[in-house]
């Protein structure tokens, strides 16, 4: 089965861990999330898929390469000018042509959600097109999606008359018919929920809902990213990690650990990590490979990118520090991103300076 994969946003949510990177090279349970992404659609029987680019292409490409590696054929497609969801499908359209269904995934989430079930109950439907949908939370600032009872969408991030269906949030998983390419004009930016399911729908297409009541976890802002790396290590079960796993909620990937050290789940440690005497690990803690924790620092809810370095008693309480960065002996922050200074192109005036990083809020 084939899939296209979205990877070609500017991730402007997510600054400023998306200053230098593409979003979705950043690391989830130290993966990539597309190699997560990748691994997860390989679980469910895709083995070869089309990679759209613009943004940072390369901390992409070095990830993932032909795919090989991850046990699947990865080709890309360059995107000067950013196409949208619809346009960049277009400009993939040779790579799906006469080849059945497939999938379409945007690449900010982590899920659990069956997509073989979702596939098979797709194909029974005779649908053009299935979105996979998950309860709207209270509050939610997604655009809902409205779905009748018999699982027809018929309204897509607009209003219906009330009482008509029910309100979802879609969860950027697409599963599709190769006659959608007809309603993608070429060449030009167009987007798939927005421009082409309206249309389709007015020409009477069937599109449905398939209705996830399982994780769902997006990730497009730097807390969303934390606390999804955070629920997902809490969770359990996840196959990336599984073999390194101690105990319940630990997962050490060769890493001594004084015994001074006292930790509680979720934990996970990254080969090569160095960790200090009398360390406190508390309310879920990341530590990416070869990073440096040094004696007497307490992490809490706190995400370290490979190669981060703690100093000595310092205290990180809702942070994400990010790859080369040291963070001085005894410093105290919460909620922060702590990213390195050289290249940094963006607004400082809401920044702070911790060493030689700089520290934005986490929002």
């Amino acid at each position: 089965m084939k899939a296209m994969v979205l990877a070609a946003g500017l991730g402007e949510r997510m600054r400023p861990l998306t200053e230098a990177r593409a979003k979705p090279s950043l690391p989830l349970l130290n993966r990539s999330i597309i190699s997560q992404t990748i691994g997860y659609l390989k679980r469910h029987g895709v083995d070869e898929m089309v990679v759209n680019l613009h943004f940072q292409p390369e901390s992409i490409r070095a990830l993932i390469g032909d795919g090989q590696r991850l046990g699947v054929k990865v080709y890309y497609s360059d995107e000067q000018t950013i196409l949208g969801t619809a346009g960049g499908l277009k400009k993939a359209e040779s790579h799906f042509r006469g080849s059945g269904t497939f999938i379409m995934i945007n690449c900010d989430f982590a899920t659990d959600c069956d997509l073989t079930a979702v596939i098979e109950e797709h194909r029974r439907s005779g649908a053009v097109a299935t979105m996979v949908l998950a309860p709207r939370r209270e509050g939610a600032d997604y655009s809902p999606v409205v779905m009748d009872g018999d699982g027809r969408i018929i309204s897509i991030g607009g209003p219906s008359k009330e009482g008509s269906g029910q309100s979802f949030t879609f969860t950027g998983i697409h599963i599709l018919e190769p006659s959608v390419f007809d309603a993608i004009p070429p060449g030009v930016k167009y987007e798939i929920n927005r421009q082409v399911y309206p249309i389709l729908m007015q020409k009477g297409s069937l599109i449905r809902g398939y209705v996830h009541q399982g994780f769902w976890r997006e990730m497009g802002t730097p807390r969303l990213y934390l606390e999804g790396n955070l629920e997902l290590l809490g969770r359990g079960g996840e196959v990336s990690i599984d073999p390194i796993r101690q105990s319940d909620g630990i997962y050490i990937d060769h890493v001594a650990i004084p015994p001074t050290v006292v930790a509680g789940p979720p934990l996970l440690i990254g080969k090569g990590s160095t960790i200090g005497a009398h360390c406190s690990f508390q309310g879920g803690v990341i530590i990416g490979k070869q990073c440096q924790v040094g004696q007497s620092c307490a992490l809490r809810s706190t995400l370290l990118w490979d190669g981060a370095r703690i100093g000595d008693r310092a205290q990180l309480t809702d942070c994400i520090v990010t790859s080369g960065v040291y963070v001085p002996p005894m410093t105290i922050l919460s909620g922060r991103v702590l990213f390195r200074v050289e290249g940094y192109q963006g607004r400082k005036d809401n920044l702070e300076r911790v060493g030689s990083a700089w520290a934005a809020r986490l929002i």
